[in-house]
């Protein structure tokens, strides 16, 4: 019996080598990337699998990618296999995601689908939104899964109270004395980044903004602009989407969304935590519910 499910590698235009888990399944369907969170990997979370399962059963063709941000230290190998580079979540750019995620279409354009569906995880939101910005295959994505996106903006405001709008100037200028991979101070975050992780979450600008759930008079014009057909799946428990302690509430936030996303569709699930645990069923009926 043919095993529908293998271990597969891709190569990154910058030659890094990325493995993921691939399963084929009808040409004539879109083909899913899931593109996983910070610190995290493509395989550990339960609520991956039941996606996984749903889809097999419904012959969509996925891969569960593994990107730069793997893990919170990793070594990545060259595509010659010559050298290893240290990267993981406390090292990568956001601005580099594309990268990966080109990757993962160029494996699925090799296996013949001719159209794909980005589904992000926590910071996989914020990398699959950018891509429609900065991506190389930005036609050919046909729609965005958005599971657990969260207010890193809002995160860090509460935490320094403000103070992060000045961390970045100086993540900037160490940045420029050629110290971007050192370790950032206690203060600035809860995780030990280096400076060019920090800057390249924090710096100022729309596509870092889109998910500035803590402030309600904020439109995205990131998100308004989506053109293609959108899924959020929150829940309701999960406070990476709201900042109480600045007022923040599960309320403001689905309201954020429903006035920056243009053709949303957004699911709440009741009880549940950032990664749905006890809730997996629910989450990957709600996703092939939107794919059909």
């Amino acid at each position: 019996m043919e095993t529908l499910t293998q271990l597969v590698q891709t190569t990154t235009s910058d030659n890094l080598i990325l493995s993921g888990l691939y399963s084929k399944g009808s040409t004539g369907k879109e083909a899913i990337i899931f593109i996983h969170g910070f610190g995290t990997d493509f395989f550990t979370h339960k609520f991956t699998h039941s996606i996984g399962d749903i889809l097999n059963k419904n012959n969509y063709a996925y891969v569960l990618a593994q990107n730069r941000g793997t893990g919170l230290f990793t070594e990545f190998i060259s595509a010659d296999r010559s050298k290893g580079f240290n990267l993981g979540s406390y090292y990568e750019k956001i601005d580099d995601a594309h990268l990966d995620i080109s990757s993962w279409v160029d494996f699925l354009r090799s296996q013949g689908y001719t159209k794909f569906i980005l589904v992000g995880h926590s910071l996989g939101t914020i990398k699959s939104v950018r891509y429609l910005y900065e991506g190389e295959y930005i036609d050919q994505i046909s729609k965005l899964i958005l599971l657990a996106p969260f207010d890193k903006n809002g995160y860090v405001e509460n935490k320094t109270k403000g103070e992060w709008h000045n961390h970045i100037k100086i993540a900037e200028e160490k940045i420029r004395e050629g110290k971007a991979l050192e370790i950032i101070p206690n203060s600035f975050d809860d995780f030990p980044m280096t400076y060019q992780n920090y800057l390249s979450w924090y710096k100022e600008s729309d596509l870092n903004s889109m998910f500035d759930f803590y402030k309600p008079e904020y439109i995205s014009p990131v998100l308004q602009n989506i053109k293609i057909p959108v899924q959020v799946i929150l829940g309701d428990k999960d406070t990476s989407a709201f900042t109480p302690e600045i007022g923040g509430s599960i309320e403001n936030t689905v309201s954020y969304l429903r006035n920056s996303l243009k053709k949303a569709d957004i699911q709440l699930i009741a009880d549940s935590d950032h990664c749905y645990v006890g809730y997996e069923s629910e989450v990957a009926n709600n996703v092939i519910k939107f794919l059909e």
